[in-house]
């Protein structure tokens, strides 16, 4: 019995040990001050609030229906629905923000964000508000084919 208890222990502070890089790097942000933009993209609050201050966060891996711009109505329905889960999930929240330490190509910080209901994107996901996000120029199309059928 005495060998066990110290792996217990040792089991505990290496699980432990592990789980501090991940929280380390997540930032803790009151959910009420974030701004949703769309399903897959929202706006920090900055510390010191001043035009043009906020730091844009496009979550990883994810790809929302648009709202700004849909291709169709069903899309542009979808997206306002991505939207309010969204909104849902932020507000009363505490949100962790996990920056991957890279931007897309319109200078939005890419991140994950997660909640006591888990990672955003994955809910949104698991909810039919989202697709996992594949680069390229078919993998669009097949996004937009989803939300709007073959016929555009």
């Amino acid at each position: 019995m005495l060998l066990r208890r110290p792996f217990r222990i040792r089991l505990a502070a290496a699980l432990v040990a592990a789980a501090l890089p991940l929280a380390a790097h997540a930032e803790a942000i009151d959910g009420d001050r974030i701004v949703i933009i769309d399903g897959d993209t929202v706006a920090l609050p900055c510390v010191a609030p001043s035009k043009g201050c906020a730091e844009k966060i496009r979550f990883i891996d994810i790809d929302a229906p648009e709202t700004f711009r849909p291709r169709c109505e069903n899309e542009r329905r979808v997206g306002l629905e991505a939207k309010a889960r969204v909104a849902k999930l932020l507000r009363g929240a505490t949100v962790y923000v996990e920056r991957s330490g890279r931007k897309d190509r319109y200078g939005r910080t890419l991140a994950n964000l997660t909640t006591a209901d888990g990672d955003v994107g994955d809910v949104l996901v698991r909810g039919g508000l989202a697709l996992p996000y594949r680069p390229g120029a078919e993998a669009k199309a097949a996004r937009t084919a989803h939300w709007c059928g073959e016929n555009l």
